[in-house]
């Protein structure tokens, strides 16, 4: 069968991939440098916060609006041949956001870097070509994103669910919800 010139399974791989690209383009992350978190959100709701650990000086983490171009589970960093688990590449330039040592102050090489348990968490949650913004300014941003919290409030006014626990099954997270006044939000 022919459509346009084209045979049916060309069709078929193309529609494919234009929907997969726009599968999770409601998915995005919120590096917060000044105060050191990254925020996972979904369709403006925020799902997860974690602390993070940025660039120190002299190695600072760029800024600036980014997609992952790669997903590794376990990545072995070809600059310091040191392990960085669960591996979301940013920039070609060995930027990315990996499972590591998190103290209270930026003290990467220009890498973001997150708990063990968020590390893993994010892995699965995040698809590939998910847009990541690396910011200084997180209130540009928190004008017009609400906490998951507020959002099943919102629900439960109108006597509808708020995210389906087998969604989140799915994606191999917890269906737990992040407690937003722990995270400090």
């Amino acid at each position: 069968v022919w459509v346009l010139g084209m045979n049916c399974h060309k069709v078929v791989i193309f529609v494919l991939i234009f929907l997969g690209a726009f599968a999770n383009a409601n998915k995005e992350l919120i590096i917060d440098l000044k105060n050191q978190k990254i925020y996972a959100v979904e369709n403006r709701v925020i799902m997860m916060v974690s602390k993070i650990s940025s660039g120190k000086k002299g190695y600072t983490t760029p800024t600036g609006k980014f997609v992952i171009l790669e997903k590794q589970k376990h990545h072995i960093s070809t600059i310091y041949n040191l392990p960085m688990p669960y591996m979301l590449r940013l920039t070609n330039r060995g930027v990315a956001i990996h499972q590591g040592y998190v103290p209270n102050y930026p003290a990467s090489h220009g890498c973001i870097r997150v708990p063990k348990d968020f590390a893993s968490k994010l892995f699965y949650w995040t698809p590939n070509r998910t847009t990541v913004h690396v910011t200084r300014n997180f209130g540009d941003f928190n004008k017009t994103l609400i906490t998951y919290e507020q959002f099943k409030a919102m629900q439960d006014q109108n006597g509808t669910k708020a995210v389906s626990n087998q969604k989140l099954a799915d994606n191999n997270i917890s269906d737990e919800k992040p407690d937003m006044h722990t995270l400090g939000l």
